[in-house]
């Protein structure tokens, strides 16, 4: 009797939930930024988009630690930062660490107390609620526009929309493909294919009518 192992790493297999997502955002029409919050079902499926997106990265990047293995000074490095230890040419670092901040902030819906005026819509005062700022956070959030620094990506959970979740989805790709050049045992998706308006689709592709749909 023969006996198989396999690594329970979940990888790709989020891009075909995430696909059907875009599709249903796709479904509402594109609306003006809001000063003071998105739309409904803009920010709720580009919230899901964006914890799905991360946790893809997330899922290679274990993938990675398992191959090239976790030391007692790598132990706790971010996933960006353990990418650059292993790969120092990784130059997203800050766009990658944005994106995990804004992961943060919606995984565990960092409250804001916003008071605002309305007419015209506008924001007169926001408060970040009960939220311990470490080194981190302070130095990817610029908290007057309340965006990270790099990517400019909302950090105030309930203004998240399709435009931040093209960014997510961007940045996270370009990071895959990074590892995907260093080695296909760490990662392969370039030619990852999910079910997308009843046709098999390129995860790219369905990235390209995200973007059309912005």
């Amino acid at each position: 009797m023969s006996i198989e192992s396999l690594v329970s790493i979940i990888g790709s297999g989020y891009f075909q939930a995430v696909s059907d997502l875009i599709d249903r955002l796709l479904k509402q029409s594109p609306t003006r930024r809001d000063p003071v919050g998105a739309l409904y079902y803009d920010n709720v499926y580009s919230t899901a988009i964006i914890l799905l997106t991360v946790a893809a990265l997330e899922s290679y990047v274990t993938r990675l630690r398992y191959f090239k293995g976790v030391s007692q000074s790598t132990r706790y490095l971010s996933v960006p930062e353990y990418i650059r230890h292993v790969f120092p040419g990784f130059r997203l670092v800050k766009a990658v660490t944005d994106v995990f901040v804004v992961r943060d902030a919606i995984f565990h819906n960092h409250l804001w107390k916003i008071d605002f005026n309305w007419r015209p819509r506008r924001v007169t005062n926001a408060t970040l609620v009960s939220h311990r700022e470490d080194r981190k956070y302070r130095a990817t959030v610029n908290m007057k526009t309340r965006r990270t620094r790099t990517l400019r990506l909302h950090v105030v959970p309930t203004r998240v929309d399709r435009r931040d979740a093209l960014k997510v989805i961007d940045t996270v790709w370009k990071a895959l493909l990074f590892l995907e050049r260093q080695g296909r045992q760490f990662c392969y998706v370039s030619d990852d294919h999910v079910q997308f308006r009843h046709q098999m689709k390129l995860f790219c592709e369905v990235r390209d009518v995200l973007a059309a749909g912005i």
